[in-house]
């Protein structure tokens, strides 16, 4: 499998079982990561079963390699083995950090399939460097190669993963995306061509460190010492030698090797002469001086190869692996380790204590603050309030539909609405003398019918009749008729007469006319037939036009 730390999260992607059969059941179909923005015990970690957000899964591989594009947010996947019966794509598939997201690109797997080889990324030019490996029946879309004894890679090749990039950093370049060239510069050493089972570290963004592994030399593997080093030079394409010092390890295979720093590190491994002897002990080894360290290791995982390890922090992060237990069985485990290198010894719980944003790869997401929670709260309010303003609308419409309707008015109720009113407020007339006897000026008279109980009210410019059932029985029962009366035909109104029946409430009244006012009061009066003197003030200029006269109403 492989490992790939993004997004503040620790992926594992493909590989399989213990076997080394390529059947279909024997690969792992999914990727599986742990937040390592949190902490994480080394014991039973919360691993998560991801799934692609597209219609896109993962494609089924193993011994395969990947590289992390943190320009554009890609993890992009090379070779490794594929099931049997299990034709490649077109298209090589990559994956999308920023979408989580399983795709087709326009990188075309044209290549025969390789596997147990090594690819780093130089993020100047955004080429996947790839070195060494081996083709055989299980990459080869079963294609049976060299008689089934399989094909070593022998030069150094480069995908261009970003044709912008490429060509910005290669001016004379001018290659497109998803091609694969092969460096025309110095030949491969003949000591390490075809080499596999080896790893590789990109020191500067430029040095290709190749560690280890093994090459057939007369059918038979010959394991690569770690007292001399070989090492490309990817901008210039040459090789060199590079002579170590110290506590040299022993020869070993298909182990991890990881950078921190000025420092390259290399855990596990297995002697592939005999695939029995395995190891679970840590080197270090300074760039700089070029010296080996052997690393104390208390607490250490069984030992184990086929494992991945990276760096995040001043932790090495070491995951899965083909483990031979002290009981002789072997297998793999679920459990993650930690060594820390600033204790130097594998601890059980990891902290995100320390570690940058860049190392954890969150530092692109859009950091939190107190302003951008303010922000928030705010347009939250502004949310709550508009839903509550249009929740308090609906139920109003909805309360006013259910209410009944009032009752359109009838033509007899709109002419009594009439004569009460007219009867019970002052009629305007000009100064000038009427006759002395009473002139009936109005008179109504009209059947009711199905009169409502209405209420009115009264305030300060405003005349209002408060009536009951009561009193549209009343008057149901007995016609009203009104009439003006003059007291006295020879001078100016300055009081009238207001008679009412005795079947209704009476009320008596006054009226101050400086500001068109009139107050009821009820009366204490029980006679049948009740006169109420309401009292006009006015001025005795002649220009004054209104003068109100007195009305009365029988039975």
């Amino acid at each position: 499998h492989t490992m790939e730390i993004f997004d503040g999260q620790m992926c594992v992607f493909g590989g399989k079982s213990v076997s080394t059969s390529v059947n279909i059941d024997d690969f792992l179909l999914d990727y599986r990561c742990v937040d390592v923005t949190k902490t994480v015990e080394q014991a039973q970690p919360k691993w998560k079963l991801q799934n692609s957000a597209s219609q896109f899964a993962m494609p089924p591989l193993a011994q395969h390699t990947t590289v992390y594009d943190r320009v554009n947010h890609v993890i992009v996947p090379f070779g490794g083995q594929s099931p049997n019966g299990f034709s490649k794509a077109i298209n090589l598939a990559v994956y999308c950090s920023m979408f989580q997201a399983w795709g087709a690109s326009n990188v075309l797997d044209r290549d025969i399939r390789r596997y147990v080889h090594t690819s780093v990324l130089q993020d100047k030019t955004g080429d996947m460097i790839i070195f060494g490996g081996a083709s055989d029946p299980t990459t080869a879309d079963g294609q049976d190669l060299n008689a089934g004894n399989g094909e070593r890679w022998f030069d150094v090749n480069r995908l261009v993963l970003d044709d912008a990039r490429h060509n910005a950093y290669n001016t004379s370049s001018n290659a497109t995306l998803g091609s694969i060239l092969k460096d025309d510069g110095q030949g491969t050493p003949d000591v390490i061509r075809g080499v596999i089972h080896h790893s590789s570290v990109l020191l500067n963004d430029t040095l290709m460190v190749v560690l280890g592994g093994d090459v057939y030399v007369n059918e038979s593997a010959v394991m690569q010492p770690f007292d001399l080093l070989h090492i490309y030079n990817v901008d210039t394409m040459k090789w060199h030698t590079q002579e170590c010092t110290g506590d040299i390890p022993p020869l070993r295979c298909a182990f991890s090797a990881s950078q921190h720093e000025r420092h390259i590190y290399m855990f596990g491994g297995v002697n592939v002469n005999d695939w029995s002897t395995f190891f679970n002990d840590l080197y270090e080894l300074d760039t700089l001086t070029w010296t080996w360290r052997k690393m104390p290791t208390p607490n250490a995982p069984s030992p184990r190869y086929a494992h991945q390890m990276k760096t995040l922090g001043k932790y090495l992060i070491v995951t899965h692996g083909f483990i031979y237990y002290e009981d002789g069985t072997n297998g793999g485990d679920e459990d993650i380790y930690f060594y820390d290198l600033q204790k130097e010894t594998f601890v059980t719980r990891y902290s995100p204590s320390g570690i940058s944003k860049r190392e954890l790869d969150t530092e692109w997401r859009v950091q939190r603050t107190g302003a951008t929670d303010a922000v928030s709260a705010v347009c939250l309010l502004l949310v709550v309030l508009v839903a509550l303003i249009a929740v308090y609308y609906m139920l109003s419409m909805l309360f006013t539909r259910s209410r009944p309707r009032p009752r359109r008015q009838s033509r007899g109720e709109g002419i009594l609405s009439f004569v009460e009113s007219y009867t019970e407020t002052f009629r305007p007339s000009t100064h000038h003398a009427r006759a002395s006897q009473d002139t009936a000026m109005f008179a109504t008279e009209t059947k009711l019918a199905g009169l409502n109980a209405r209420s009115h009210s009264m305030s300060e410019g405003t005349t209002t009749i408060i009536e009951n059932e009561q009193q549209t029985n009343a008057l149901r029962e007995s016609k009203r008729h009104a009439r003006i009366l003059d007291e006295d035909a020879a001078t100016p109104y300055v009081s009238r007469k207001l008679t009412l029946s005795a079947r209704i409430p009476t009320y008596s009244s006054r009226r101050n006319s400086a500001h068109q006012t009139v107050h009821f009061t009820p009366s204490t009066q029980s006679e049948d037939i009740i006169e109420l003197n309401t009292l006009s003030s006015h001025s005795d200029d002649d220009s004054l036009d209104e003068i109100r006269s007195p009305l009365a109403i029988t039975n």
